[in-house]
């Protein structure tokens, strides 16, 4: 009998064990690899802070620049924002103007004008950030990540400062708590149409 037991239990743990690869197979390249959202990381001379947006608003040929190709815009509702209280999200709703400015603004340079780093394997996009009404551009090294379903993901991190977007670092309680000027974004936006592909990409 107990024999039986113990084969009975091998054929369970087997089992298990197959389903649970299984799993992983079906849902781990599918599921939070291609989740659409932006991070927003900070510290202060005390703790460290990070705000995420999973509402990015994308605007495909919706840039202001004026090619032939325009730029991939890509809006974020500052208000749409989470973060780890309500005390920390109305501060930084504060911080970057979001009553004037209720969004932000990031514009990225099409695929045919990037340049692709052989090296790192990342694809360099010049990228204008609009925060607080105030814009500047930079050079983001990027990936993209192929979906399951459809589209793809591009993904891309950078570190900025405050005061390049005309804000001064806050300070809370009689300048104690004072909040360091850089502010590192990471981002993941979320493509369903080829328009933003090269025929390479699509080999």
């Amino acid at each position: 009998m107990s024999w039986k037991f113990l084969k009975y239990g091998l054929f369970l743990a087997a089992l298990l064990c197959l389903t649970s690869s299984l799993a992983a197979e079906t849902f781990g390249s599918g599921g939070e690899e291609c989740d659409n959202h932006i991070v927003i990381q900070g510290s202060s001379n005390i703790n460290k802070f990070q705000f995420i947006n999973h509402n990015p608003q994308i605007n495909p040929s919706a840039g202001t620049h004026q090619l032939p190709n325009p730029y991939q815009q890509i809006r974020i509702p500052v208000h749409a924002f989470t973060g780890p209280g309500n005390r920390m999200l109305n501060d930084f709703f504060k911080m970057v103007n979001a009553t004037e400015h209720p969004y932000i603004l990031i514009e990225i340079e099409p695929r045919e004008l990037a340049d692709f780093d052989e090296t790192t394997g990342m694809t360099n996009f010049r990228t204008d950030i609009t925060l607080a009404g105030v814009t500047q551009t930079y050079v983001v090294p990027c990936e993209t990540v192929f979906c399951e379903t459809s589209g793809f993901i591009l993904k891309g991190d950078l570190e900025i400062e405050l005061t390049d977007f005309k804000i001064d670092p806050p300070e809370k309680v009689f300048g104690a708590v004072k909040v360091n000027n850089e502010v590192f974004i990471t981002f993941a936006f979320r493509f369903r149409s080829e328009e933003f592909l090269t025929e390479k990409m699509k080999q």
